[in-house]
């Protein structure tokens, strides 16, 4: 009955009114809720995790209740890790646009998940994710190109980038380049040439050929 209530105010909040000041507190409570399920998940579990708290991220004012709901987020990736999938593709899908708070916040979100994904499972993601990480990259808000370059200090994510190189070398390499020596940002800029020579390093003959296609 509880759980109930709770899903039809957050269904009035995502689908019909973005304001409601009690959401951190009824995260909370849910997320006391979650981690006390069984696994396997229910069915009713897993739809509520696909219906609620992946569209809550497209809420207007997710920012107010984000660090509630990454709780809630990972509490059902640590019961079941295939939902990650379904999370990554629910982060690309409702990313914000125009609010580099709630970007940055969304790229904590992206770089935690992903750290439990299959990485032979995340193909049909690769091409959007970093083409979503280099436009943060190349953001002209440093809080959100920051929090971007953190993504390459993660060794999961680098074993990424290695795996799929012939996907993601093409989508980073053009504009790390250029940002490398355009940057505005003197420490940025720094790092990104730092990043220049790991991909170098990755695969130089790959590395050169696409550099030489040219810069955005």
């Amino acid at each position: 009955m509880i759980r109930k209530a709770i899903t039809d105010t957050f269904y009035t909040l995502i689908h019909e009114n973005f304001k409601f000041n009690g959401a951190p507190e009824l995260l909370d409570i849910l997320a006391s809720i979650i981690s006390g399920f069984a696994v396997p998940l229910r069915e009713e579990h897993v739809y509520f995790f696909k219906t609620v708290i992946i569209p809550l991220h497209k809420v207007q004012t997710c920012q107010k209740f984000h660090n509630e709901l990454l709780r809630c987020s990972m509490l059902f990736v640590s019961k079941d890790p295939q939902l990650a999938f379904p999370l990554v593709k629910g982060l690309l899908k409702y990313w914000p646009f125009a609010n580099f708070g709630k970007e940055a916040q969304f790229l904590q979100e992206l770089l935690e998940v992903l750290d439990v994904c299959d990485i032979s499972k995340l193909e049909p993601f690769v091409e959007r994710l970093f083409k979503r990480i280099v436009k943060s990259i190349a953001s002209p808000h440093l809080q959100v190109s920051d929090r971007a370059m953190c993504f390459f200090e993660n060794d999961f994510f680098l074993s990424i980038l290695k795996h799929y190189k012939n996907h993601t070398f093409p989508i980073l390499v053009p504009v790390i380049v250029h940002l490398a020596d355009t940057h505005w940002h003197k420490l940025l800029q720094e790092s990104l040439r730092a990043l220049k020579n790991i991909m170098r390093d990755i695969d130089p003959a790959l590395f050169d050929r696409v550099a030489k296609q040219g810069n955005p």
